[in-house]
């Protein structure tokens, strides 16, 4: 049978169209589209640099993040006498000598966002002088915000002696109560926290029980890192 022009006209898009259509459903077409996947809470996503917490190691964060060990140690003063993978971002802050400013897990997940032109909301976070050294000559799509934020959240630290750290396991506990950026005023609450006496430490109504304490504190003009710091104290007496 010889089929004319007309009809394979016809027929070919149609073709196509089906089997696009059946590819997609059964998740073998991808239009090259970087989308991200879909990941448990208590998994890191390449994606959003604030699914880092406190219990994920320097190895684990290099490889998510496809950011080189030795750059993360250079980036916070490191030294490379610690083990990448026994040296979680919990442990960052024990490494320096004593500072009011806290460097911690969120400057690992900001430092991540920034070097990776990530989404990531600036708010109450400080870095070393050579993470940010990092950042400006690795990411050279920083908007002019970006600058001038890291120019006045800029810090110099000083790394003791690695010989006299101890990387504590239960440091930051996972035991304990510890706010994160995405933890939830629900999740205060449950830890131990009455709705009256969350109100009382951070001095205003709240309305949404469901909403991040991070964005609470922004929303109200609150400093997140200090807030988080006197809401764990009191949740872990």
């Amino acid at each position: 049978m010889v089929l004319n022009t007309k009809i394979l006209i016809l027929i070919i898009p149609a073709v196509l169209f089906l089997g696009i259509g059946t590819s997609m459903v059964t998740g073998l077409w991808n239009s090259g589209d970087k989308q991200p996947s879909r990941y448990q809470d208590n998994e890191l996503n390449p994606y959003d640099p604030q699914s880092i917490s406190g219990s994920y190691s320097l190895a684990d964060i290099s490889k998510y993040y496809e950011i080189p060990v030795d750059v993360l140690y250079e980036a916070f003063s490191i030294s490379d006498t610690f083990d990448p993978a026994k040296f979680k971002a919990k442990n960052l802050g024990s490494i320096y000598e004593p500072m009011e400013i806290e460097i911690g897990t969120e400057s690992i997940q900001a430092f991540v966002a920034l070097y990776n032109n990530l989404s990531f909301e600036l708010v109450d976070v400080n870095l070393p002088i050579n993470a940010v050294n990092l950042i400006l000559a690795h990411n050279t799509s920083l908007s002019d915000d970006q600058k001038t934020y890291l120019n006045t959240h800029t810090i110099n630290v000083v790394a003791l002696d690695p010989s006299k750290v101890t990387l504590s396991e239960d440091e930051g506990t996972s035991t304990g109560f510890t706010v994160k950026g995405p933890t939830t005023i629900q999740e205060v609450l449950d830890a131990g926290m009455t709705k009256a006496e969350f109100e009382a430490l951070v001095g205003t109504t709240v309305a949404h029980a469901n909403q991040t304490v991070k964005d609470f504190c922004i929303e109200k003009g609150l400093s997140f890192s200090e807030i988080k710091i006197i809401l764990q104290d009191t949740i872990n007496k």
